[in-house]
């Protein structure tokens, strides 16, 4: 018996599932949430200043003409830039995006809380059509650590009794839900038989099950790893 760090309820711990988890004295699950600090109120005129000041930085960038209205506007935790990391940003991570890509870009990696400067989100611009959006799979789990209710995840691939690759699996736990997330991948729905996928096969699969298993699990959407889509050309 031992005392939860969190509310110091009675808690047993005993396997379950595979894994060691804890127990209240009943029998049933634990699911102690884990205190979040709070947010400091802003008023609506810090808002307003803070709205103005990023439509300048944008607009200073060069990215906008002087008055012309900016779709996205930065949340208290979001990343703020100078004007010279928005023109790295928007050469290294969205070259030959447009405007409206590009600020469909910076909305969901401030939605997501993502920084496109160490590439945990970018976008791809194809001949003729609209850019793509993704996030690798550290991107996925940026997400799940940050959300404070991540509680492991485990994936493996399946071979066939030759010893050739058919899919790949991944299990995620969250510590204030029952039951865990499971996905499943098969080897020939996504590989391209180019590039890393000729050559770790293995590895590109893993990171795709697990790119979808973390999406479930945290309510990811509008976001793709590039192991799940291909070449679009």
């Amino acid at each position: 018996m031992s005392t939860c760090k969190f509310c110091q309820a009675q808690i047993t711990w005993s396997e379950e599932n595979g894994r060691n988890r804890p127990h209240n004295l009943d029998g049933t699950l634990h699911q102690c949430k884990k205190p979040t600090p709070s947010d400091p109120v802003r008023t609506t005129e810090d808002l307003n200043k803070e709205r103005q000041a990023y439509n300048a930085k944008v607009a200073n960038a060069g990215f906008i003409q002087p008055g012309e209205p900016v779709a996205m506007v930065p949340t208290q935790s979001s990343a703020r830039y100078s004007e010279e990391q928005l023109t790295l940003m928007r050469a290294k991570v969205a070259p030959n995006c447009t405007q409206t890509e590009f600020e469909l870009l910076m909305y969901i990696a401030n939605k997501y809380q993502l920084d496109p400067l160490i590439r945990q989100i970018w976008a791809i611009k194809y001949e003729g059509k609209p850019a793509l959006i993704f996030a690798g799979r550290d991107g996925f789990l940026e997400i799940a650590h940050r959300s404070g209710h991540f509680d492991g995840m485990k994936s493996e691939c399946v071979y066939d009794e030759k010893g050739a690759l058919v899919s790949a699996w991944c299990e995620c736990w969250r510590n204030d839900m029952t039951h865990s997330f499971r996905s499943s991948v098969l080897l020939s729905e996504y590989t391209t038989g180019m590039n890393l996928w000729k050559t770790k096969p293995s590895v590109m699969l893993i990171k795709c099950a697990e790119s979808v298993c973390l999406r479930k699990a945290f309510s990811v959407s509008g976001l793709y790893s590039p192991e799940e889509i291909g070449d679009p050309q």
